[in-house]
């Protein structure tokens, strides 16, 4: 990976990477800020925010970098990012607070509070629990197209479940699943007949004082402080739009601080205690961290936590990963949303906790913050390398493991593309005329995809809200390059039926979608 390319006019702003000598660092974290900064140049990372708890205070709470590297203001413990899917967190406890009053019991079943709700087997319809919704175990695969590439809202999203063909049997294996936690959404409306949004809202950012957080991307405008979401593209950090994902806000559309994400923290390392008010009871606070579903080791969301990080379970809890770290109980969860990476975590019994908030995607650098976090805790000793076994070992540099494993991925990447390009029959045409092949093309599950022909060339639209133009690959090949870099490319291909129509899209990932 490069260097961060800014443009000349802001290379003054990188001084902005060095740490503010204004707060000096408590003794267990002395050196942390050098870490930080020097990891972040080499994951090209323009902006970053950390923040540290311990013994129920916030002994560190600081940002580095840049907001956007195209202004070059600085991000600080205030700065806005998505905190992408540690939101599902805040839908498990809003489902606590219920079960603390009385109104939804954690094995209730979701058709006793959404009766038109129904997955594509008449059992897992008839069984599926709150537990279920909140610990991946409901037998679907991701699915996740039908709310990031198409324009449905959530309980379009909801309705459409029924035709998601499940992978694995029901409760039989973890596998994560967004479309679930938007669910859990909706058993929070139907049980408090407030929206998801206004329950987390009234119920936990107002006695938390998280005053700055919101629940959606169309609150931002109202707000200052704000980090931009970068990509790299040809490993340049590039801006890009904020994603409205509201249609599964429960799964994942929260942003926040670090500042005000620390209250969450202390919430959780006080059992529920805030200021000196029990907001939610210790049987729920200990019900969300306890393991309910073991991970198999070939989970590709395993990728979160580093190969070489000594770990001998790894589990799910409500909304939380539950695993051990140096013989310590370890809850965390990651995020990530185009162009942001969010990563909180806390050690129950060492009252130790953390947020990590970025504007750069991929990048695996906020969960080796939480093990150097950890590590400064533990052993409060700088330098060395290797793995810890014990607490007298010296520290990881875990930065340095992740990248080397991201690296290692991305050439695995690099060479499938190169492999295929290889493979590209490039003296080919398209079998029909380009006209031939505009329509618009359906999917029970996903929707519709419009490809319309203009000047020569082809563009598709995944109902207005993924948009991009079709470049021909070879034969009835097209690569679908979109015009957001964060979406990543796709390829269709398209099949002439005997009667010399095109009849048939299929979209790579997704499957097929027949012609309307």
């Amino acid at each position: 990976m490069g260097r961060l390319a800014f443009p000349p006019a802001l290379l003054a702003a990188l001084a902005l990477l060095a740490p503010r000598p204004a707060a000096a660092q408590p003794a267990p974290l002395q050196g942390l800020d050098d870490y930080v900064t020097t990891a972040m140049e080499a994951w090209n990372v323009p902006g970053l925010a950390l923040a540290v708890i311990a013994d129920g205070e916030v002994v560190h709470a600081r940002g580095y970098g840049v907001r956007d590297v195209r202004t070059g203001a600085p991000v600080d413990e205030h700065t806005l990012f998505a905190v992408g899917s540690t939101s599902k967190a805040f839908t498990s406890a809003a489902l606590g607070l219920l079960v603390d009053e009385g109104r939804v019991s954690w094995d209730d079943r979701v058709i006793d509070h959404i009766p038109w709700f129904a997955m594509y087997d008449a059992y897992a319809t008839r069984e599926l629990t709150v537990r279920d919704l909140l610990t991946h175990r409901s037998g679907l695969a991701r699915g996740d197209a039908v709310w990031s590439r198409w324009p449905h809202d959530r309980h379009e999203i909801i309705r459409r479940i029924r035709f998601l063909e499940p992978t694995r049997s029901f409760r039989g294996a973890w596998q994560y699943q967004n479309l679930m936690f938007l669910t859990a959404g909706e058993v929070v409306r139907a049980a408090s007949g407030q929206t998801w949004d206004d329950f987390v809202d009234d119920r936990i950012f107002t006695p938390l004082g998280m005053d700055r957080s919101v629940t959606s991307v169309t609150e931002l405008d109202r707000l200052d402080n704000v980090a931009t979401p970068h990509v790299h593209v040809a490993d340049v950090a590039t801006p890009v739009a904020h994603k409205n994902i509201d249609n599964v806000g429960p799964a994942g559309s929260i942003y926040s601080s670090v500042s005000q994400m620390a209250r969450w923290v202390s919430l959780h390392l006080t059992g529920g205690v805030h200021a000196g008010e029990r907001l939610f009871s210790d049987s729920v606070m200990a019900e969300m961290h306890r393991p309910q579903m073991l991970i198999q080791a070939d989970a590709p969301e395993n990728s979160l936590h580093p190969r070489d990080a000594p770990m001998n379970f790894n589990a799910y809890g409500l909304a939380w990963w539950v695993l051990d770290y140096r013989g310590r109980k370890v809850v965390d969860h990651g995020g990530g949303i185009d162009g942001m990476r969010a990563h909180v975590a806390f050690m129950p019994e060492e009252g130790l906790g953390m947020v990590a908030l970025s504007n750069a995607r991929p990048n695996n650098l906020i969960v080796a913050l939480m093990y150097r976090v950890f590590d400064h805790h533990l052993s409060g000793e700088e330098g060395g390398g290797g793995v810890f076994s014990g607490p007298g070992d010296a520290m990881a540099d875990w930065s340095a493991l992740m990248l080397a494993e991201y690296r290692e991925s991305s050439a695995a990447q690099a060479d499938a593309r190169n492999r295929r390009a290889a493979d590209r029959a490039v003296a080919t045409e398209p079998s029909r005329p380009l006209t031939e092949y505009a329509g618009t093309f359906g999917h029970q599950y996903y929707g519709a995809i419009d490809i319309t022909h203009a000047d020569g060339a082809l563009s598709f639209s995944f109902g207005g809200k993924t948009t991009g133009r079709l470049e021909h690959w070879h034969y009835d090949v097209f690569r679908a390059i979109p015009d957001n870099p964060a979406n990543g490319e796709m390829f269709f291909t398209f099949t002439v039926g005997p009667a010399g129509v095109v009849g048939v899209l299929e979209v790579e990932g997704l499957g097929t979608f027949g012609r309307s």
